[in-house]
């Protein structure tokens, strides 16, 4: 059976990546920040029957990863979807605050990456790995100076890891949402300025966590099987122009 592992599945779109897997009968490893998002995710996962490890833990910390890299043995697909994020205008903006997101949004995923994908040529499996982006991360936006540096990293990162691992059978891939709806109850807290963002949307839509999820979901296929060192933006068209 098919073993998947995906960061930040606790919520949002990497709940949402996990509950796609899972009915597309996949054993899964989570990777979860608080242990009380475990019983919300097996009640949800419960009914397509598959294996489901959870891995508990903060990839800023370094023992942590190296936990993962001990403990895990091999994986078919890798997707880094835990990111942290920051709104804060550039001149406010501490180093700490910039390493802190930047040892999350890029680093775990370089060393992940790089661990996962040894373990795959070890094993001689043609795996995938799924990087989630950000339309962020192909223009840039007011008060995201880490957010747009992790993100343009991501996709950099991206393309040059499917250039060494190519030869390998290994396909790295980004995919970019634009604003997505993770609490419903946003769309009531902050309507405001969620209608100023839809209106720079030329689809005057939000991503879906249900859409992200099918498209990371697809680039694990055979009908991905040439699909490699790029981005797919799913972005309602914002990253067009003005």
């Amino acid at each position: 059976m098919t073993t998947t592992l995906i960061t930040g599945a606790g919520r949002g779109i990497g709940e949402q990546i996990a509950i796609k897997f899972a009915s597309e009968k996949h054993n899964l490893i989570l990777l979860i920040q608080k242990k009380n998002r475990k019983i919300s995710l097996l009640k949800k996962l419960k009914k397509y029957n598959v294996k489901v490890d959870f891995f508990n833990g903060d990839l800023k910390n370094q023992k942590f990863i190296d936990i993962l890299r001990k403990k895990i043995k091999k994986v078919d697909n890798l997707v880094n979807n835990a990111a942290l994020a920051n709104t804060k205008f550039f001149l406010n903006l501490s180093v700490k605050e910039f390493d802190d997101l930047l040892n999350v949004n890029l680093k775990s995923v370089f060393q992940l990456s790089q661990i996962f994908s040894k373990k795959m040529i070890k094993n001689k499996i043609k795996g995938n790995i799924i990087n989630i982006s950000s339309q962020l991360g192909h223009v840039a936006a007011y008060n995201r100076t880490a957010y747009c540096t992790s993100k343009f990293g991501l996709e950099g990162l991206t393309k040059s890891m499917a250039m060494d691992l190519g030869k390998h059978g290994i396909r790295i891939n980004t995919v970019a949402p634009t604003k997505t709806i993770v609490n419903q109850d946003e769309r009531k807290k902050t309507k405001k300025r969620l209608n100023l963002i839809k209106k720079k949307i030329p689809l005057r839509k939000f991503s879906t966590t249900k859409e992200i999820a099918s498209i990371v979901f697809f680039l694990t296929t055979d009908s991905a099987n040439s699909i490699t060192g790029t981005s797919i933006i799913s972005d309602g068209g914002w990253t067009l122009g003005k």
